[in-house]
């Protein structure tokens, strides 16, 4: 197979998961955006852009799973906004945790069969 092939799956299935990944940075504690992209960063090692990033929470506000709110920084006197999870969010994502589960289990029995 070539390179480009891997390379294509590879970002094919990283998309998949962003929308996850997002909804998972921010349900313990509201984050601003470049936050939500450096937790997924260190966690992870997925490198993701704020042009990624937007489209994904506005997608998710508009399916009524997160809202924001603009914040003032303590430590640098200025506002951003934070993204955070709604009940109907925080519903969502504890059934998207069982289905990923779920897939990572029947994934790996498979691949060890």
């Amino acid at each position: 197979m070539s390179q480009d092939f891997i390379q294509n799956w590879n970002i094919q299935l990283k998309k998949g998961v962003l929308l996850y990944l997002v909804m998972t940075a921010i349900r313990k504690k509201s984050s601003y955006g470049g936050e939500i992209i450096s937790k997924i960063k260190a966690t992870t090692g997925i490198a993701i852009t704020e042009g990624t990033l937007y489209p994904i929470l506005k997608k998710l506000k508009q399916e009524y799973c997160v809202l924001s709110k603009w914040m003032i920084d303590e430590d640098k006197d200025n506002a951003r906004k934070y993204y955070y999870l709604t009940g109907k969010g925080n519903g969502v994502l504890k059934e998207m945790d069982e289905n990923w589960k779920a897939l990572n289990l029947s994934v790996e029995q498979f691949v060890n069969y």
